[in-house]
């Protein structure tokens, strides 16, 4: 699963080796006053994505990469058994984050205190 580091300053997001074939993308970082907050998605998130553009997409087992729809840019790194937990962004290239997490209420909570404390 992604790993995941937030600080005073951004949210950094670090894909394995395996994740990072996939997803075309090893890392993310994002200043935290892009972020407009953080939620937990259901199961069958990946049903509404969009197109991947690049990336790999095995619903069920992994998704992973860049999707677009009409008014939406996402980048995604999921894996079966994983939460998953959507950053909403503003002023970035992408307009949300959606990774697999163990606990994604957990970082739901710290990434929404992290931006409201700044």
């Amino acid at each position: 699963m992604p790993t995941l580091n937030i600080d005073a300053k951004q949210l950094t997001v670090t894909m394995s080796l395996g994740e990072a074939m996939g997803a075309f993308k090893s890392h993310i970082e994002v200043p935290l006053n892009q972020i407009t907050g953080a939620e937990v998605l259901g199961k069958n998130f990946w049903a509404n994505l969009g197109i991947r553009v690049p990336g790999l997409g095995a619903p069920g087992l992994m998704v992973a990469g860049t999707y677009i729809k009409k008014g939406d840019k996402a980048f995604v790194c999921w894996k079966r058994k994983e939460q998953v937990l959507q950053i909403n962004l503003s002023g970035n290239s992408y307009d949300r984050l959606v990774i697999g997490v163990a606990d994604a209420e957990e970082w739901a909570e710290k990434v929404n205190a992290y931006i409201t404390s700044c």
